[in-house]
């Protein structure tokens, strides 16, 4: 049984100001696998460790199995942050195990100082403003037909893992 964290924090978690789509994000962005193995040899260390040294959680591994030809998901990051990078490995690790994409927009960057935005766009990939996006990392699942389903933002707040939590997005929806 996935653990659940309080209801409490439900209401902060299900306000979408605004539902992003599929085909708001490009095609051609990178696997965050690809985008480890490729990011800055400064950032790219942290988030190979937390890669080779993370446990799947078996038990959601083999719920994903189930949903993942009817979702697709996006992460948003950037790669100096500590959120990014204890959550982009544990996708990367979900790409190998499940055999399926996972988009990466990573690279964020904040802009300067009294700027009115989350993000300095560029180099921020543009999806960031598209999509509404204030917090690094944000991962965002999509129904393969386009409709944002739900994101997470930071780290889990509603399970113990990313996993878990991705699952959670799924299943409220149904």
């Amino acid at each position: 049984m996935l653990e659940k964290r309080p209801a409490a924090k439900l209401h902060a978690l299900l306000k979408v100001i605004s539902m992003s789509r599929l085909a708001d994000i490009t095609e051609d962005a990178p696997s965050v696998t690809e985008y480890i193995d490729n990011m800055a040899p400064s950032y790219r260390g942290g988030f190979i460790r937390q890669r080779d040294s993370y446990t799947l959680n078996r038990d959601a591994v083999g719920i994903l199995k189930t949903l993942v030809d009817d979702y697709e998901i996006v992460a948003f990051f950037a790669d100096w942050c500590g959120d990014s990078r204890r959550a982009i490995p544990v996708l990367s690790l979900l790409e190998q195990e499940l055999g399926f994409r996972v988009r990466a927009l990573g690279g964020m960057t904040k802009p300067p100082f009294g700027s009115k935005t989350h993000w300095a766009v560029p180099p921020s990939p543009k999806e960031v403003e598209v999509c509404d996006i204030t917090s690094s990392p944000t991962i965002v699942v999509y129904k393969k037909s386009g409709e944002e389903v739900g994101r997470m933002k930071t780290r889990p707040r509603m399970t113990s893992s990313v996993e878990e939590e991705i699952i959670w997005i799924i299943e409220k929806e149904n």
